[in-house]
């Protein structure tokens, strides 16, 4: 059924707002109370909650249901944690469970959506691909606190790698400590770690590399080769300077810009000429800490032998 001229208006709008639009924001570009009732009976709209009107047909998606779920009960809700987590792109967040903050005082009943009950400053909202949300900094002290050190730590190299401020993450982390919030804590702790280790890591991977390895002797990151007449050679992830080990946490097929195998080995072949050997580590080899630590530990004590 073709659409008729009076829902081009709607449909535009709802077009960058993943589908969904509430009754009040169509009215605020001039679509009366009878248009809409006409283009719902005629299928061309649906309400799957009093207020929200969907364009009848549009997929489904993730980022659909959770521009409902804020839009839910005069949009008294906005994206936050996990949800917000991944509007940001953190690593380890990928779009999944669909959580809600809403004011202590509003009440938000939604199937599938978890709904946490909190004040949220003005400054902490902000609006992601159309959909209002709880801020990077904010989101990041919210998540910190979910599951392990080493998952906060994963997101908060990738919001430090993407360029926000540490300065702007401590604040933040300041203003939302107390005795009993956890993540606010960690953050406070990351924002150290990153002062004294400088940069972030590149990817994921390497996080998980970098705690795979700790305690290896002598492991430094993000180490610059250089010749004797100090022209540079190459940035390894890793290295063990004193054994002229170069780690790398990505595999060969990956690592290299649009003509992987030629920069590879050219860049292999730069650092064996200066004697260095190069272990690449991959996502696979990772997920078993155990042997790979076990493995670079081997691989250390065979450079030592050919060292001594």
């Amino acid at each position: 059924m073709p659409h008729p001229r009076s829902f081009r208006p709607i449909g535009e709008l709802a077009a960058a707002r993943h589908g969904a639009v509430t009754r009040a924001q169509a009215a605020s570009i001039g679509i009366s109370r009878t248009v809409i009732e006409r283009l719902l009976r005629n299928g061309h709209l649906d309400e799957p909650l009093p207020g929200v009107l969907v364009v009848a047909g549009t997929p489904p998606t993730w980022h659909q249901r959770l521009t409902i779920a804020t839009l839910a009960s005069n949009e008294a809700g906005v994206a936050g944690m996990r949800s917000a987590a991944a509007l940001h792109g953190f690593d380890g967040f990928p779009p999944g469970p669909l959580e809600i903050i809403v004011p202590n005082t509003r009440t938000l009943a939604l199937p599938d959506v978890t709904v946490r009950r909190r004040l949220l400053s003005p400054s902490d909202v902000h609006e992601v691909d159309g959909i209002r949300c709880t801020g990077v900094a904010r989101t990041l002290c919210d998540v910190a606190a979910l599951g392990s050190m080493h998952r906060a730590r994963i997101a908060f190299d990738s919001v430090w790698r993407a360029g926000h401020s540490l300065a702007w993450l401590e604040s933040t982390a300041r203003r939302l400590s107390g005795p009993r919030m956890v993540g606010p804590k960690r953050v406070l702790q990351l924002v150290d770690e990153a002062h004294h280790r400088g940069t972030p890591t590149a990817s994921a991977l390497e996080v998980d590399v970098e705690q795979a390895l700790l305690g290896i002797p002598g492991m430094v990151r993000q180490h610059e080769v250089l010749r004797a007449d100090g022209s540079f050679v190459a940035r390894v992830d890793f290295a063990i300077p004193a054994l002229k080990i170069a780690i790398e946490a990505h595999s060969r097929r990956h690592h290299f810009g649009l003509t992987p195998e030629e920069n590879d080995a050219e860049r292999e072949a730069a650092l064996q000429a200066e004697g260095w050997i190069v272990r690449y580590i991959t996502n696979a080899q990772r997920k078993n800490a155990a042997a790979l630590l076990r493995s670079v530990r081997q691989l250390v004590e065979a450079r030592r032998h050919l060292a001594a």
